[in-house]
């Protein structure tokens, strides 16, 4: 089978490229361009709704971490073809749904399938099956590339159909789309499984973590991060539509900020080397608080082109950013379980960004102080990344 530079089969990488656009472009991205023309059809409290996404991004960390056993243990071809039925009929019931908590639910369930097997921790389980050990890291840093594109295409082309059918039939496009999208990945990549080692017990893991200090701070750092950037994701389109934009040029300016993630992740072996990751990461925390700031005036085009381009290349940067940073500060020994618990705290971090933000939203009629608060976190989130200090994260104790 032919294969790119990295070992990877070509085949295999555009399939697992589409994945990581439609996972990332359907839900996480799209589910803000549908959020006002929910709430404005259905009268649905926007913290249902916004509670609903940031349950969905907890649910997919969740359900992450069982579909990578699955896929370690029974091959993609099972676990793709099984999560495209699941979430054929929960996005189907959320558009059918006539209460606001029966679609929370299906919603819910929706993103969770969705993310579990459509973002970066089950994709890259896959590719690091079916590369050598020397390969993975630029296969995955492709993927990533791939990644950068859900937002361009799928935030206009939502938007789009919306306006044309509303936010019913989307959805239940939104479901078609992310079933054959499951299927051609059980069909066309190649079902390969991990070796057959045992997983050290996770009451281990967890009390190892805790008594590292670095491992303790970086945690505390993705769950800021999970915070932060789920609610400004939700809420960068309905924002700049609150200041005056329409929903198709708002929607055309947040897919061309996720267009501009890749000014943030193209340079970043350079950045790496001038500045170190550690500083990196930092500035990335940063850019994206800035962003936050900028957002409520993006009623004016100049200020939302700021707000794209802060934005993009911030959270462009903090992705490859947090694990540089992490392959830097823990022996390799320790990376995997470290990563694995940062993937949990990230979602948890990602369930409460919207739920909080929701009801602020509710009790004081603007997105404003929410948008304010996480400003401030992105900036805690940058004093919280710790020195690289390779404390070793045993797991025999």
């Amino acid at each position: 089978m032919p294969t790119d530079a990295r070992g990877l089969p070509v085949r295999a990488t555009v399939v697992l490229g589409v994945v990581t656009i439609v996972g990332f472009g359907v839900w996480f991205y799209g589910y803000g361009v549908l959020l006002e023309p929910i709430r404005t059809d259905t009268g649905w409290p926007e913290a249902t709704l916004s509670s609903a996404y940031g349950l969905s991004l907890f649910g997919a960390g969740l359900l992450a971490t069982l579909a990578g056993r699955l896929l370690h243990r029974h091959g993609s071809r099972r676990v793709y073809a099984v999560g495209a039925v699941l979430a054929l009929g929960a996005y189907l019931v959320a558009a059918a749904a006539d209460g606001g908590w029966v679609f929370a639910v299906a919603a819910v369930a929706a993103g969770s399938v969705t993310g579990a097997l459509g973002y970066y921790a089950a994709v890259h389980t896959v590719i690091a099956q079916l590369v050598s050990a020397d390969a993975r890291a630029g296969a995955i840093t492709t993927n990533t590339l791939w990644g950068a594109f859900a937002s361009p295409i799928f935030l206009p082309l939502v938007a789009w159909v919306v306006l044309g059918l509303g936010w019913r039939p989307t959805l239940r496009l939104i479901g078609v789309v992310v079933a054959l999208t499951f299927l051609l990945a059980a069909v066309a990549v190649p079902d390969g499984r991990g070796p057959d080692e045992s997983q050290p017990p996770l009451r281990r893991v967890l009390a190892a973590a805790r008594r590292d200090r670095t491992v303790v701070a970086l945690l505390a750092t993705t769950f800021a991060s999970g915070v932060v950037t789920s609610l400004l994701i939700l809420y960068q389109v309905p924002v700049m539509m609150g200041a005056g934009l329409t929903l198709a040029l708002a929607s055309g300016l947040a897919g061309a900020r996720g267009f501009l993630q890749l000014a943030g992740r193209i340079p970043m072996p350079w950045l790496v080397r001038r500045l170190g990751s550690r500083t990196t990461l930092r500035l990335s925390h940063l850019l994206v608080g800035a962003s936050c700031l900028v957002l409520p005036f993006a009623g004016e085009l100049g200020m939302a082109v700021l707000f794209a381009v802060v934005a993009g290349v911030g959270i462009g940067a903090l992705v490859p950013a947090e694990s540089i940073f992490s392959a830097d500060a823990l022996p390799g020994s320790s990376l995997g379980i470290v990563l694995g618990l940062s993937s949990v705290t990230r979602g948890v971090g990602a369930a409460i960004g919207p739920v909080v933000g929701g009801a602020l939203t509710t009790l004081s009629g603007t997105r404003t102080p929410a948008l304010l608060i996480i400003a401030v976190l992105a900036v805690i989130a940058a004093a919280l990344v710790p020195m690289a200090r390779p404390e070793r994260v045993s797991t025999s104790s």
